[in-house]
């Protein structure tokens, strides 16, 4: 991962985190004049610039013109590497069916320039010299760029995710529904059968993580139309979850006139899914 510790001392520090913008310009512009009123340090995006949305191009602009720290999706991995596919799993066939249809009309689009940049971006980033502890800011995991981790997500397996990338907090995106979840408290440890002579049952204490995802700019799926995104305070430790309105009809509208599927730009005007899907696969978009 990309390391970013140019400051030697630890200072506070509110950091805009947004991640999935699915080529939704309109959103992103939205979000970007929300986050200058938001009085932070830093803009940091975690990827997933591309894909669903109609204009991929010009979401990559933005993020360029603004020098915005972006870290890699696993839409901007696919269509950066012209892979044949996203590599998503879906819950239905209808759901496959949209999904390579707009793989293909997004590859078709995104310029060879902005394709580089996309396969050029890091997988992540890490601030590890703060008030909160070290920092790892990935798309989906620090295992993939295409795990989920959700608030439903096993406790263990989120202190282990956070714990093997060596960080206090662990910062994510992936799933379009934004959450803070602290994972703390003890783990009791018990010899396997078998073994002799067999110890008393020990107690671990496991060292506080703290798990934050900033939701989706482009196409939240939590039930709400409004983009969200979060603002992480590495001093005070608070994660405030912010949603910003914006003309979600003007950006379906513009989907429909480009030929992408009329079903993902209902999905978009409801934030919700298509159909549900297993959260706790490894890869599922």
């Amino acid at each position: 991962m990309k390391r970013s510790d140019a400051n030697p001392k630890p200072k506070s520090h509110r950091a805009a985190v947004l991640s999935c913008i699915h080529g939704n310009i309109e959103a992103l512009e939205a979000v970007y004049d929300d986050v200058r009123d938001a009085g932070v340090d830093e803009i940091i995006c975690l990827g997933d610039l591309v894909g669903y949305g109609p204009y991929p191009n010009e979401v990559i602009r933005f993020i360029q013109k603004h020098n915005i720290p972006t870290v890699r999706g696993c839409w901007d991995q696919a269509i950066g590497e012209r892979h044949e596919d996203c590599g998503c799993k879906f819950a239905t066939e209808e759901d496959a069916e949209f999904g390579k249809m707009v793989f293909g009309w997004t590859l078709r689009r995104v310029t060879g320039k902005n394709r580089r940049f996309l396969a050029e971006l890091p997988f992540g980033v890490v601030r590890s010299n703060t008030p909160a502890g070290a920092q790892v800011y990935v798309h989906g995991s620090p295992r993939s760029s295409s795990e989920y981790l959700t608030e439903t997500t096993h406790e263990l397996l989120l202190f282990e995710r956070a714990a093997a990338a060596e960080c206090d907090v662990l910062i994510c995106g992936h799933t379009h529904i934004p959450f803070a979840r602290t994972i703390e408290g003890t783990l009791s440890v018990r010899d396997a059968p078998g073994i002799r002579p067999r110890r008393r049952a020990r107690s671990v204490k496991l060292q506080t993580k703290l798990i934050i995802n900033a939701g989706s700019v482009g196409e939240p799926r939590d039930g709400r139309s409004e983009s969200s995104y979060v603002v992480f305070d590495s001093e005070s430790g608070k994660v405030e979850i912010r949603r910003v309105a914006y003309d979600v009809a003007k950006t379906a509208e513009a989907m429909l006139d480009r030929g992408l599927p009329e079903p993902l730009a209902d999905r978009l005007l409801h934030g919700n899914e298509l159909a549900e899907k297993d959260m706790d696969q490894a890869c599922a978009c």
